[in-house]
């Protein structure tokens, strides 16, 4: 969401290019549909300019969506204030929601900007923490198959020796900012979410562009 120290610059980041981040990516991500059919209270987190955030309201959710970047947060108030869903700044590490109030929670290109294995696994456990037993989850992360970026294989290699992990990488936004990504392996995806305390339901991956997936999709359930 540099040499990032921490989750206060991808928010950086995304204020200053909310605007254009909004207007490049309106559609709602075709994963979104697998929390079609529940009902309750849904939480979007990155929710960003908030285009998944209305898929789950127009599938019946009450929802709830967070961003730690205020940029994104007022793009996503300028393109659905009148939708009736509730917008929170917040950090995924930190989550300001009591246990179990969630029936569905979407982390739509999200656990790949948080920096360390160990940060991940605390952001998961208040995944946890605040979904419903029986509740689902859907996550998805940047694929470290993906085409473009074979060519700086050995940035993503040498990262442990810069005190990164393997397939830490840094990709630019133009001239505004560089974003931290941990591109996943379709393994390491799963074991983040079922050692978090869900089940998983069903693993796969997307393919956009070529013919390689570039995004990993689970969905799960609390156990």
């Amino acid at each position: 969401m540099g040499h990032f120290s921490g989750r206060r610059e991808i928010g950086g980041v995304y204020d200053r290019i909310a605007d254009e981040f909004a207007s490049a990516r309106r559609r709602a991500w075709p994963s979104i549909l697998e929390l079609k059919g529940g009902r309750g209270f849904a939480l979007d987190l990155g929710c960003g300019a908030g285009r998944n955030a209305a898929a789950l309201a127009s599938f019946g959710y009450c929802v709830v969506a967070a961003d730690l970047s205020i940029g994104m947060l007022k793009a996503f108030r300028k393109r659905f204030a009148r939708r009736g869903i509730v917008a929170v700044r917040c950090d995924l590490l930190h989550l300001p929601f009591r246990e179990g109030a969630f029936d569905a929670v979407a982390l739509v290109a999200v656990i790949h900007h948080i920096k360390g294995k160990g940060n991940r696994v605390r952001g998961m456990a208040e995944v946890r923490r605040v979904t419903k037993c029986g509740g689902r989850i859907l996550v998805t992360a940047w694929s470290v198959l993906q085409a473009r970026f074979m060519r700086r294989c050995i940035s993503l290699i040498a990262s442990p020796l810069r005190g990164g992990e393997l397939g830490d990488l840094i990709v630019p936004w133009g001239k505004k900012g560089d974003r931290f990504y941990h591109l996943f392996t379709k393994r390491e995806l799963e074991k983040t979410v079922s050692g978090s305390g869900f089940r998983i339901i069903k693993s796969y991956g997307e393919r956009i562009r070529g013919r390689l997936p570039e995004n990993w999709v689970v969905l799960a359930e609390k156990v």
